[in-house]
């Protein structure tokens, strides 16, 4: 099992797009684990996604092997996971890892307090090398060396050479990984060029190579002794990962319940105060504005992304419908929003001035229908 040693613990500043301001996040800057370091190196967040990048190094002899799909950021009693994607680090190697999690009911989106768990960590030492007899090489020869098969997939005689391709299939348990070091190859027959240096393979996966054999009239063969391997992979554990606003307390979050239940006075018609139009507040219009532009610049789809904020917020005025209109660089991804927005509008009867911040005409008509049959 891999034992846990937590490096130094300094906090690293991490941000989150709110208004124009910048909020810190705490997390340990890196974690130290037998034969593996993670080191912290970026969490941001938007309306619509938080992003977590590491660079993961493996500091052991043997091989590290991550699984990013079992990452999980938890909040709010749900948890949610970045795209699929599978690597393995060799003894030195490091590698930056970037995490997309797209925010999804019951999470919330710029939350004050997550949970990061770094599941899908495991990591395998190196094994004993494997015995095994000659093959010769012909083509459709076969061999099956402990858990692995070898065949001959190709076989061409040249006037000046002998093309071989071979595959190697790693035929184990799903909890352990195929090494193939053809380094250690011995080729008969002839002065050999082996064109690949081997690789790790996962169950039911292959790994093909080939080789160009100038022969000198002996029987053509390959011997795999000590070439092949295999790791059982032991699954790493971290503790969870607390990451949190460097304002978010306790006692904040009591005081905010406590303001919450306190009595509030009466109104009378001398304090009552003129109505006004319900409206994002400032902050969560600024972020929204932000988050928009960011969508943009990612490629993504800004007005699927706004949806989802407004379907959190619910409310929107007819004159921050106007304003966020000059985000969009295209009319019809205008029309497309001043569509979406309308139902969380406070102040309908105010949104036939919407019309005229498009530019086309044929988007001007169609707003005007839409709204027509709203």
């Amino acid at each position: 099992m891999i034992s846990k040693s937590l490096s130094f613990i300094l906090f690293l500043s991490l941000t989150v797009t709110v208004a124009a301001q910048k909020a810190t996040y705490n997390i340990p800057k890196s974690i130290n684990l037998d034969g593996v370091r993670v080191t912290f190196q970026k969490v941001s967040s938007s309306s619509s996604s938080y992003f977590v990048n590491y660079k993961a190094e493996n500091t052991g002899s043997g091989f590290l092997v991550i699984d990013r799909k079992l990452t999980a950021l938890a909040q709010n009693d749900g948890e949610i996971f970045p795209t699929s994607d599978k690597y393995v680090l060799k003894s030195g190697d490091n590698k930056t890892v970037y995490n997309q999690f797209r925010v999804k009911a019951p999470v919330q989106a710029n939350a004050d307090y997550l949970t990061l768990k770094l599941n899908g960590f495991s990591y395998a030492e190196l094994g004993a090398p494997i015995q095994a007899e000659k093959l010769v090489l012909g083509e459709g020869a076969t061999q099956t060396i402990d858990q692995f098969g070898i065949k001959v997939m190709e076989y061409n005689v040249y006037d000046d050479r002998v093309y071989v391709q071979l595959k190697c299939t790693f035929n184990g348990d799903i909890n352990s990984l195929g090494n193939i070091n053809l380094s250690k190859l011995v080729v008969n027959g002839g002065k050999a060029e082996v064109v690949k240096k081997g690789d790790v393979v996962f169950s039911g996966k292959s790994y093909s190579f080939s080789i160009n054999i100038t022969p000198n009239g002996e029987e053509l063969s390959v011997n795999f002794n000590n070439v092949l391997s295999i790791s059982p992979l032991n699954k790493v554990h971290f503790d969870d990962i607390a990451v949190t606003t460097t304002t978010y307390t306790e006692a904040l979050a009591a005081a905010e319940a406590a303001e919450a239940t306190e009595e509030k006075p009466e109104t009378t018609e001398e304090t009552a105060t003129p109505p006004v139009t319900a409206e994002l507040s400032f902050s969560d219009f600024m972020a929204l504005k932000k988050d928009i532009e960011l969508e943009m610049n990612n490629g993504g789809k800004p007005v699927e992304m706004a949806h989802e904020f407004l379907l959190e917020k619910q409310v929107i005025s007819t004159a921050q419908v106007i304003d966020i209109l000059s985000v969009f660089n295209l009319d019809g991804s205008r029309l497309k929003f001043a569509k979406m927005a309308y139902p969380f509008t406070s102040d309908k009867n105010k949104y036939h001035m919407v019309v005229g911040k498009l530019e086309y005409t044929k988007n001007k008509q169609a707003l005007e229908e839409f709204l027509e049959h709203q």
